[in-house]
């Protein structure tokens, strides 16, 4: 199965609204509204493979709780979607700019798939964090 966005002919399509939405649960009837809604798709199994090819480690997909497909998705290798190409003229450094390594507690991508280096964003947090504190919290 592909990584297309399975949504057309789901049963959750035009369910969620700003004060309810049961594949983003708070509680566990909303939990139960999901995954009964789930049990009757007809793309169940295209809404499942989405979710672990893309990395969806939030919500309620594929008539799966969070808990389970976290696991799928951490079998699965992780999000596919986001690896670097091993074409890509950047895939086969092991290092950020500042010397700290692409592994996997250090790594995390953004929505625009680009790889960054954890250690560097903690120190630009920290940095930001003590200029605001010198200036009294204003920006």
């Amino acid at each position: 199965m592909s990584a297309a966005y399975p949504l057309d002919g789901a049963m959750c399509e035009g369910v969620a609204t700003a004060d309810y939405d049961p594949f983003f649960p708070d509680s566990d009837d909303l939990a139960a509204d999901a995954l009964a809604l789930c049990s009757i798709c007809p793309v169940r199994q295209a809404c499942l493979a989405y979710a672990v090819d893309t990395g969806q480690v939030f919500g309620i997909w594929g008539g799966t709780t969070q808990r389970e497909l976290r696991r799928l998705v951490a079998q699965a290798g992780g999000p596919r979607a986001r690896r670097v190409p091993t074409d890509h003229v950047n895939a086969g450094k092991t290092h950020c700019k500042h010397g700290h390594p692409y592994d996997a507690a250090n790594t995390y991508y953004t929505v625009d798939g680009e790889r960054r280096c954890r250690a560097c964003r903690r120190a630009r947090l920290t940095r930001a964090r003590g200029l605001a504190s010198a200036s009294g919290g204003e920006r």
